[in-house]
C-alpha cells in the first residue's frame, strides 16, 4: 500500500492544514470536500481533489493508507447532526475500512464527563466520556455516536483505529473558543482560576492527526488526546487575546447552574450545569500519549497568538 493520505473536510479549517502538513511531509493527499478547493492547490500534483457530498456519495478510498475524518458538522441541533454528520462518518468509515486503510477520526475533548470529576483533577486518555449525553449538546452527542460507530467497525473488520480528540483549536480567523465563557461586549463572563484551558493550536492538531495517520501502530483502537504543551489559564489567554474578564469565582457558577438544574434541557446550553461543568471547571490535561506518538511543540501560547494573528492580517 503507498502513503496515500485522504483526508475528508480538507476544505475546512482543520482539513486544509491537514493537507499542508501532509504536503510538507511529502504525503500525496487525496483532499475530498465539497465546496471549491484552495487555488494554490492547483498547482501541486501532489494532492488529488476529489469533490463529494458525503450526505449523498462516497469517495474512492482504494489505495488510500490511512483516511483522516474531518467532516463534520459544528453545530446543529440532534436531526442535523444525524444527517451531516453522525450518518455520513459511519458510511464513510465502513468504506476506509473496507478498502483496508488505518482509520483516523477526528472527534473532540467535548466527549468527557466532568461530573464526577474534582477541581484540579488531572484529564487524560482514561477519563471516561460523558456518562449523560442527553443533558450536553448535540455536537457532543454526535462525536459520541462518531466514536461508537467508529469502533465497532473496526472490531468489525479489523481495521487500525485512532481516535484523536483535540482540544480547544485556535488559529487565523478562529481565536474564541467556549471554554473561556461569555463574551459581554468587550468584557469576558467566565471563572478565574488557575484551572488549564484544553488549548490546541492549529498547527499542533495537524501535526498529531498526520503522526496518527503514519505512525506504527501497537493496538487496534488508540485514543489520542490532541493539547499543547503551553495550557493557560483563562487570565493569560485573555490578556494573549486584549481582552479583560469579569473576575468571578468557579464556584458561584458551578452553584447558579446547580440552583437551575430543575429547568433542565430548557435552559440554555452554558446554563445546564453538565455543560458548564465541561467547559469551565478548572482541570488540569496530559498530552504524554501525543507526544509518544511523536508530537513536538512548535510554539508556545503567545507565539502561536502572535502567528495566527499575522496569519489572519
Amino acid at each position: 500500500m503507498g502513503d496515500v493520505i485522504a483526508v475528508t473536510g480538507a476544505g475546512g479549517f482543520l482539513g486544509r492544514a491537514v493537507v499542508a502538513r501532509a504536503r510538507e511531509k511529502s504525503h500525496p493527499v487525496r483532499a475530498i470536500l465539497r465546496g471549491d478547493p484552495p487555488e494554490a492547490w492547483a498547482a501541486d500534483p501532489g494532492i488529488d481533489v476529489i469533490r463529494a457530498d458525503l450526505r449523498h456519495e462516497l469517495p474512492a478510498l482504494d489505495g488510500a493508507a490511512a483516511v483522516i475524518h474531518a467532516a463534520a458538522r459544528m453545530s446543529g441541533d440532534d436531526a442535523a447532526q444525524a444527517r451531516d454528520t453522525v450518518t455520513p462518518s459511519a458510511a464513510l468509515l465502513q468504506r476506509a475500512a473496507q478498502a483496508g486503510a488505518r482509520l483516523v477520526l477526528v472527534s473532540s475533548i467535548s466527549v468527557l464527563g466532568a461530573r464526577d470529576l474534582a477541581p484540579f483533577a488531572l484529564v487524560d486518555e482514561a477519563t471516561p466520556v460523558e456518562p449523560h449525553p442527553e443533558r450536553r449538546d448535540a455536537y457532543t452527542r454526535a462525536k459520541l455516536a462518531q466514536e461508537r460507530d467508529a469502533c465497532e467497525i473496526s472490531a468489525r473488520y479489523g481495521a487500525q483505529l485512532r481516535i484523536v480528540r483535540p482540544g480547544a483549536i485556535f488559529g487565523a480567523g478562529r481565536l474564541w473558543n467556549a471554554h473561556m465563557g461569555i463574551e459581554l461586549g468587550p468584557l469576558v463572563l467566565g471563572p478565574r482560576h488557575a484551572g488549564e484551558l484544553p488549548l490546541c493550536w492549529l498547527p499542533h492538531a495537524a501535526q498529531i492527526l498526520l503522526l496518527a495517520a503514519t505512525r506504527p501502530q501497537a493496538q487496534t483502537i488508540e485514543l489520542i488526546h490532541a493539547l499543547d504543551d503551553d495550557r493557560p489559564d483563562r487570565a493569560r489567554f485573555l490578556a494573549a487575546l486584549g481582552r479583560r474578564g469579569l473576575p468571578l469565582g468557579w464556584r458561584g457558577f458551578d452553584m447558579a447552574a446547580r440552583a437551575l438544574t430543575p429547568l433542565g434541557p430548557r435552559l440554555p446550553g452554558l446554563l445546564r450545569r453538565e455543560v458548564l461543568r465541561a467547559r469551565l471547571m478548572p482541570l488540569r490535561y496530559a498530552n504524554a500519549r501525543a507526544h509518544a506518538l511523536g508530537f513536538r511543540a512548535e510554539a508556545g501560547l503567545e507565539a502561536a497568538m502572535a502567528d495566527a494573528r499575522r496569519a489572519r492580517a
